[in-house]
């Protein structure tokens, strides 16, 4: 005996309707279609489900029996089907997202936002941390995707990780600052100051000070510490206004504030001075629709990004 939910539910619509031609119409069957399949499943089971005459169907002993089974099976099962269909379509779950404090002031937080818009039952966990934090997270499991620093992370075939685009970067500092007016200042002026940032990949490791730089105990070897470390941009704008610490940003960051005076975009441009983050995940893991699609809303966001 071998049942399968398509003739159940054919069973159900016959008891239902109580008439082969109704029965089908409402199933979408031609009334052949619909004969055969119930006789297929009489045979199979060995007895017949339903007495037929002229004018209506009526249901055997054996048939009264299985219609009570299949209805709460039936109910069972379209449950099923609508929370699958509803993951698939990132109506619920959980995306742990982590994110570097520079892209999720250029584009993550943007990309989460259209996300939850799209969808608004997703629940979703974004958490802000140094890259290499990030890079450690995304191995142990606890980060589904990390938006982050990728200089070391390419060197790891644990991870799997796409670049995103590039994006130039600038120094910056309040207006009244001694190099504010400066024409030309070059990086040993700018070195003089201190420096507001994020721990600094390998690549950047000369915007800071020699005596500034030294390994912390979770960050890996060569990663630097500027004289003055935080973890939100937000802060490095704000000690910058404050003080004469030196900021770097990409000009969307700052835009606002330069257009109402708080803030100096110093005319000095290092062709090495770029953001160079992108998408770190799991390899060999298939990523969950949500991760995907919010992907897809970062890579959209990315490009608009001048």
């Amino acid at each position: 005996m071998k049942l399968d939910l398509r003739q159940l539910r054919h069973v159900l619509a016959l008891d239902q309707y109580r008439n082969f031609a109704r029965a089908a119409e409402a199933l979408g069957l031609t009334q052949p279609a619909l004969s055969r399949s119930i006789q297929v499943l009489e045979k199979s089971i060995g007895a017949k489900l339903f007495d037929r005459d002229r004018t209506r169907v009526e249901p055997t002993p054996v048939g009264e029996r299985l219609i009570a089974q299949a209805r709460p099976l039936l109910v069972r099962a379209g449950d099923i089907e609508r929370d699958l269909q509803q993951v698939l379509g990132l109506e619920v779950g959980m995306l742990r997202i982590g994110v570097g404090p520079y892209p999720a002031d250029i584009s993550v937080g943007t990309a989460v936002g259209r996300l939850v818009r799209r969808r608004p039952v997703l629940r979703v966990n974004l958490s802000v941390d140094d890259w290499p934090a990030l890079i450690q997270r995304v191995i142990s499991g606890e980060l589904d995707v990390a938006i982050a620093e990728i200089s070391l992370a390419v060197e790891d075939e644990r991870l799997h990780v796409e670049p995103l685009p590039q994006h130039p970067g600038a120094f910056y500092c309040r207006p009244d600052h001694p190099l504010a007016n400066r024409v030309g200042p070059t990086l040993e002026e700018v070195r003089r100051y201190p420096l507001v940032a994020t721990a600094l990949p390998p690549r950047l490791a000369q915007l800071t000070n020699a005596k500034y730089l030294g390994v912390l105990s979770r960050l890996p070897e060569g990663v630097a510490t500027p004289e003055i470390r935080v973890e939100t941009f937000d802060l490095v704008r704000r000690i910058v206004m404050e003080s004469d610490a030196i900021g770097s940003a990409i000009l969307s960051q700052i835009k606002d504030e330069v257009a109402l005076g708080q803030l100096v975009v110093l005319p000095l441009e290092l062709a090495w001075l770029k953001t160079n983050y992108g998408v770190i995940r799991l390899a060999n893991r298939t990523p969950a629709p949500a991760a995907i699609t919010f992907i897809d809303i970062l890579r959209a966001i990315e490009s608009e990004i001048t």
